[in-house]
């Protein structure tokens, strides 16, 4: 069984992130290359909110015992292999956490144009992701 209150405080902490993201949807192209202010928001909250999405992963794969994954995103596989995501899902989600993995570690090399492209086009996935775990833990209860 998931410690829902483990489980509750990431998923909430994962959705303001997403709703401050949103937020800097509305930063054009332009000035979202200028303003370095605007691109350590960004950066930082996208950080966290994917290191939330690995985190309610990992919980839940512990908690009930699936195979346990060696790579971030080999975490999104396991949820793949155990029907909670279907194939191209889990793909997305692997590719945020190739995202985390630049922001964490190639933080001089990030690519602000896709940066911003991710803000404009790709926090959906997250945002359904985060719902479907939502549901999964909840016909728990």
């Amino acid at each position: 069984m998931v410690d829902r209150n483990v489980f509750d405080r990431r998923l909430a902490k994962l959705e303001q992130l997403l709703r401050k993201l949103r937020g800097l949807q509305t930063v054009d192209l332009n000035t979202f290359l200028k303003d370095q202010d605007v691109q350590a928001r960004a950066e930082r909250w996208l950080q966290v909110a994917i290191e939330c999405a690995l985190d309610l992963t990992h919980h839940l794969i512990a908690e009930r015992g699936w195979q346990t994954p060696t790579t971030y995103r080999e975490a999104f596989e396991v949820l793949h292999q155990e029907g909670l995501l279907d194939s191209e899902q889990a793909a997305q989600m692997a590719d945020w956490a190739g995202l985390r993995n630049i922001l964490v570690h190639l933080y001089l090399e990030i690519d602000h144009r896709l940066l911003h492209q991710f803000l404009q086009q790709d926090l959906g996935q997250v945002e359904a992701f985060a719902r479907i775990l939502a549901e999964a833990v909840a016909r728990e209860d």
